[in-house]
């Protein structure tokens, strides 16, 4: 059923429980602008992955759990008590980035007051992005749609989480990304509706799947009605 106070900004922060979730996926199959404003917002969650770990402090500050769950409880209610929900959950989306890089320990800024003479750095090399141990990468072009799948499966302790790139399927497609297990159970790891930007530049997916790192097989591309779209074998 459709809902005009779905969890948008808890959705894209992964803070919410399986229901809540469902819910969520649910009412983006349904409304064009909410699945507009997650595309948008997913842009935060990709800025905030991709900072380097020469930002990183030897630690996060003592209260930096607090700080993160007062702006996510500040978020829920601003988002619920706006019609504008685009403005307020863009600037939602903004503070979750800076709470969670604080509680993360990432130095958004320092003072230098009081620190007395510079001290010379050793250089500093470029990182290389970071990957969990054990993930494990693959891409695919199905011959019979075009579509292209390229995954990152990461371990964790008896389930995986998924990234997912897909290009190459026609707008208004209801799709899931599914976890094919090596017995061939699949679990779905999420669902959406391919909207224009989708059909003509991709779209990229963050999901998780209940199945033990060492018995997932592939990851693939249906639709609610059953046609394969894409298959990579991890």
């Amino acid at each position: 059923m459709k809902t005009n106070h779905v969890d948008l900004a808890g959705y894209l922060t992964k803070s919410l429980d399986a229901e809540q979730r469902h819910e969520v996926e649910a009412h983006l199959a349904d409304c064009d602008e909410c699945r507009t404003e997650v595309e948008t917002l997913q842009e935060w969650t990709m800025a905030l992955e991709a900072v380097p770990e020469a930002m990183l402090l030897d630690g996060p500050p003592d209260d930096a759990d607090l700080l993160l769950q007062r702006t996510l409880r500040q978020i829920r209610a601003e988002s619920a008590g706006r019609r504008h929900r685009r403005t307020a959950l863009v600037g939602a989306a903004a503070a979750v980035v800076v709470a969670a890089a604080i509680a993360s320990g990432v130095a958004v800024g320092r003072s230098t007051a009081d620190q007395g003479p510079p001290v010379a750095q050793p250089p500093v090399t470029q990182s290389q992005p970071t990957t969990a141990p054990g993930t494990r990468t693959a891409t695919a072009v199905d011959p019979g749609t075009g579509a292209r799948i390229t995954v990152a499966v990461a371990p964790a302790p008896g389930w995986v989480r998924i990234k997912a790139a897909v290009s190459g399927i026609p707008q208004g497609e209801r799709c899931r990304l599914e976890v094919v297990a090596k017995n061939g159970t699949a679990v779905l790891a999420g669902s959406w509706l391919v909207s224009e930007a989708g059909a003509a530049d991709g779209t990229t997916l963050d999901g998780s799947a209940l199945v033990p790192p060492d018995q997932v097989a592939s990851v693939r591309v249906v639709t609610e009605e059953g046609k394969t779209y894409a298959s990579v074998t991890v």
